[in-house]
């Protein structure tokens, strides 16, 4: 198994209660890769003292295979080109077997 976790620090243009939108974008998306075995994403809670990124998507798959299919799936390319990179100011990503 591998988790694929990306945490995002959004810039100063983006739209009030965003995380609302791209989190229903994608889920629906990702109910349409099969290599998906589960998937979270949302707002960060707010509850740390630390300084936290802003929005984390944290997503499971069988194998590395399976990673890059969702990877480089077309959609999910095209919703990081409209929906995330005009509104990112930060983002990092790791994958970790479990």
């Amino acid at each position: 198994m591998l988790q694929h976790v990306v945490a995002i620090t959004w810039n100063d243009q983006v739209p009030p209660n965003y995380a609302e939108t791209v989190s229903t974008v994608l889920n629906e998306m990702v109910s349409q890769i099969s290599s998906v075995r589960e998937y979270n994403c949302g707002p960060d809670l707010g509850i740390s003292t630390a300084v936290n990124a802003d929005y984390l998507i944290v997503a499971t798959f069988d194998d590395v295979d399976g990673w890059r299919q969702y990877d480089e799936d077309v959609s999910h390319n095209e919703i990081r080109a409209k929906y995330f990179k005009p509104y990112i100011a930060s983002r990092t990503s790791a994958q970790i077997t479990l």
